[in-house]
């Protein structure tokens, strides 16, 4: 019986255990399941703010990168990078700048529709942006819109309002231009510094300037309403104005671009009483656009008893864009006259660039009035540059008669800068006359310099670019294909007596002709 009730203890004992350890594996496998629940959970949520901040970094990535082909200019490839972070980022909060940068990339190439149609967008969807007067700004200088706002005074509006907020402008904010300035004489370049320009004024400027909005406004009322914009520019300039230099900078460029010679009595006022001196600069400057004679002798006084340099070439600037005879007069004086040598030099480089024969006129005059060899060698550059007989006739005289070395062969070389078939023959029969060895090789460069062909009156071929040369009738080939030329250089070449320099140099120029005599002459040669 004992055994009996040990067997069924043991038994029974086992059976709970085996309950216990299955109620154990239930409940762990329960926990285990929550857990792995619970991390599945979590692993999700983790997953989607990934997701989430991977999106929001893309976007920041897009928008960069947009801002950045701004600053480089790359319009149409910011354009296509707003255009992406517009449609695949609807929700990030930069999207009415990236609408508002989206709309400017459009303006600057020139699709205006669509430049109109983005900013409508803008300010429809965003009424409270930041963007708003920057916006509306643009807006107002898109061709079609302008004289709707015109007539709403929509920009006198405006501008009431830019001179007393600051803008929210991001770091990539870029001036849209205006119209260019006149590039100067090539030889007259030094001048160009005192010149001002919108687009100037803008790249030397904090992002957050409020007067950089301000003379976007001035630009887009100048550009609606040129009256209108003529007053607003009139008052920044009065005495007591509280504008900054940089906005009344901006205000004379306009003036001097858009008003004509209404203008000139405020313009005079600014260069005559004006206490900043580059603003006295500009200002003499602008009123080289206006073309009015009435300032003619007010730039001479500046130009001969200023002493301030940059006041002096200002002056020079302006007249230099005075087509009348009393301009080149008042240049003669200055370029005889004038207080310092690089002063008179850009007088006479100004008058060499001027069409007609009373340039030729007021160039024979100073060379009569100067013995200076620096100032006749600037004359002589001049009737290089002129199509003139009259001024080719005086090279000429100076190539074979002058008493200095230096006139005679800079002389010279503005033959050869003119060309033509007289200019060769010249050359050419100088060549057989003269003793002098060092002429002879300066006849020998400019033979082989140049082409067949004569200049004319310089004329502007592009923003900083200087000045081109106006062509004349005859050949466009090298001198290298002229037969007269060919045959000189081949005599010298032979001539055992010429200097052995001289005639390895000939060797060099006929090197560069592809004359079939050329090429026997030098086989016969090496033979």
């Amino acid at each position: 019986m004992l055994k009996n009730l040990t067997a069924n203890t043991a038994t029974a004992m086992t059976r709970a255990r085996f309950v216990l350890i299955t109620l154990l594996i239930t409940l762990m496998a329960g926990v285990a399941s929550a857990q792995g629940q619970r991390a599945a959970s979590q692993s999700s949520s983790a997953s989607s703010a990934s997701s989430s901040n991977r999106n929001q970094s893309d976007a920041t990535t897009v928008f960069r990168s947009a801002r950045d082909l701004i600053t480089d200019g790359e319009w149409a490839k910011a354009q296509a990078e707003f255009d992406k972070y517009v449609n695949q980022y609807p929700n990030e909060k930069n999207v009415d700048a990236a609408l508002y940068w989206l709309a400017y990339t459009q303006q600057r190439l020139a699709e205006y529709d669509r430049a109109r149609t983005t900013l409508e967008r803008l300010l429809e969807k965003y009424p409270n942006t930041a963007w708003k007067d920057d916006a509306r700004v643009l807006l107002a200088q898109v061709p079609g819109y302008a004289a709707k706002a015109a007539a709403s005074d929509e920009l006198l509006q405006q501008l009431r309002v830019a001179t007393t907020i600051t803008p929210k402008f991001e770091s990539a904010y870029v001036l849209a231009p205006g119209a260019p300035v006149d590039v100067t004489p090539a030889q007259a370049q030094a001048i160009a510094k005192t010149v001002w320009s919108v687009d100037e004024a803008s790249n030397s400027a904090d992002d957050d300037d409020p007067c950089e909005f301000k003379i976007v406004v001035l630009q887009a009322l100048f550009q609606t309403d040129v009256q209108r914009g003529i007053m607003a520019a009139t008052e920044w300039l009065k005495p007591g104005s509280t504008q900054t230099v940089r906005c009344k900078g901006a205000a004379l460029a306009l003036l001097g671009r858009n008003g004509g010679k209404s203008v000139t009595p405020v313009l005079l006022g600014v260069a005559r009483s004006e206490p900043d001196l580059k603003l006295r600069a500009r200002a003499i400057s602008a009123l080289g656009a206006s073309n009015d004679d009435s300032v003619v002798d007010a730039l001479r006084d500046f130009a001969l008893n200023s002493p301030e340099n940059d006041i002096v070439e200002a002056s020079l600037y302006a007249l230099s864009r005075h087509t009348g005879e009393r301009a080149i007069a008042v240049l003669s004086d200055i370029a005889i006259s004038g207080k310092t040598t690089p002063q008179r030099k850009l007088a006479i480089s100004s008058i060499a660039t001027r069409p007609g024969e009373p340039a030729v006129d007021a160039l024979l005059r100073i060379y009569d009035a100067d013995q200076t060899v620096e100032i006749r060698r600037t004359v002589i550059s001049g009737f290089g540059n002129r199509k003139s007989e009259r001024a080719g006739a005086k090279l000429f005289d100076i190539a074979r008669g002058s008493d200095t070395i230096e006139l005679r062969k800079a002389a010279i070389s503005a033959i050869s800068r003119r060309g033509g078939d007289k200019a060769i023959e010249f050359l050419l029969s100088l060549y057989d006359t003269e003793k002098n060895e060092e002429l002879r090789d300066q006849i020998i460069s400019a033979l082989g310099y140049g082409s067949n062909v004569y200049v004319t009156t310089p004329v502007a071929v592009g923003s900083g670019q200087g000045l081109g040369y106006g062509v004349g009738s005859g050949s466009s080939n090298s001198r290298m294909n002229d037969q007269r030329v060919i045959q000189k250089f081949i005599e010298i070449a032979r001539d055992q007596k010429a200097p052995m320099e001289r005639r390895k140099r000939a060797i060099g120029w006929l090197s560069r002709s592809k004359d079939p005599s050329v090429l026997k002459f030098l086989e016969d040669l090496l033979k």
